[in-house]
């Protein structure tokens, strides 16, 4: 495991992550299926390419960069630990994560800065209101970090209650089916790049 604390988004962090499974798309990877199919076929055209950069922006994603900083203050004034900022957690070259922070030696934290709708709902209902992609995301993390537990942290400062905090657990079923779709995934990224070499111009 290496840590590089590349600033998240800068060029060097796009290219640490390219043609490495993330845990941003665990749910696909633990599904073993179609999705991953698509995901591993995008994930390496990227790596081929000059051009390609996995990045989505829209309005949610633009929130949060805005309001994860304050979300991250708030929860160590809250939990009286610090959080450690890193760039991304390389395990190796098929794999790799970016998380929000690491917490002490045993933990970690994701952050989601929800929308007003989402972040009432997740008041009202908890932890099972939790996507359930994040939890995919979550569960990749604790397997491939060997981590305790990861805190879920949804932040929205237009409510009272505007710092959520719920402890996510090791899964052991989910870690089952991480590993069985990492194995699928690397053996998959080792086929599509012999078929690529092999390809005559």
């Amino acid at each position: 495991m290496k840590i590089h604390n590349f600033e998240q988004l800068s060029d060097d962090w796009f290219d640490i992550r390219k043609g490495k499974m993330t845990a941003s798309h665990a749910q696909a990877i633990a599904t073993a299926g179609g999705g991953l199919d698509t995901y591993l076929k995008n994930m390496m055209a990227e790596f081929y390419s000059s051009g390609i950069k996995e990045h989505f922006s829209n309005k949610d994603t633009d929130r949060g960069n805005e309001l994860e900083p304050q979300a991250r203050i708030l929860y160590e004034l809250e939990t009286g630990i610090d959080v450690d900022e890193v760039g991304f957690i390389e395990f190796d070259k098929y794999t790799g994560i970016s998380p929000d922070g690491l917490v002490k030696k045993n933990g970690g934290v994701e952050i989601k800065c929800l929308n007003d709708n989402n972040h009432f709902n997740m008041t009202i209902e908890g932890i099972k209101s939790i996507e359930s992609k994040y939890m995919w995301q979550i569960q990749m993390s604790l397997y491939l970090t060997k981590r305790d537990w990861w805190d879920y942290v949804g932040y929205n400062p237009n409510f009272e209650k505007s710092l959520l905090i719920y402890r996510i657990l090791p899964d052991l079923e989910k870690f089952k089916k991480l590993e069985n779709g990492i194995k699928i995934g690397k053996a998959r990224i080792k086929e599509i790049k012999e078929l690529y070499s092999n390809i005559k111009i």
